[in-house]
């Protein structure tokens, strides 16, 4: 009887903790250029209040922000990307369902908005290869 217990724990145990090794993640990039004066720091700064706002949301829990800046390119020195990364595309559907004009994240876009310009933003899926 304790065997069969045991067996049935353990194959319980398993199932609980099983999951997917490397799951998908989903990018949003805009592409930017900083405001005459405004450095990357400047930059890291304000997207790191835009993100402290949009963790305070809905779905936005798991949020991470990068900010991809050009480092061999001397043209391109004024710009970056900003880049929000969400673990699944419910997570970023719900985050982006509360997103507008009042939301924390909204209010954060004026200050984001005083550093750096941004356009042609895209959705991305990254697929982890072996």
């Amino acid at each position: 009887m304790n065997h069969r217990v045991t067996k049935q724990l353990l194959v319980f145990t398993l199932v609980a903790l099983a999951s997917p090794a490397f799951a998908n993640e989903f990018g949003h990039a805009w592409s930017c250029e900083l405001v005459a004066g405004k450095t990357t720091a400047d930059a890291r700064a304000v997207s790191q209040a835009w993100l402290a706002a949009a963790r305070s949301m809905k779905g936005g829990d798991q949020l991470k922000v990068y900010i991809n800046v050009p480092i061999v390119v001397e043209a391109s020195a004024n710009r970056f990307d900003f880049v929000l990364l969400a673990p699944s595309l419910e997570a970023w559907g719900t985050f982006y369902d509360g997103y507008h004009e009042d939301s924390p994240v909204g209010k954060a876009d004026v200050d984001f908005a005083e550093v750096a310009t941004c356009s042609g933003s895209t959705l991305w899926e990254s697929m982890k290869i072996e």
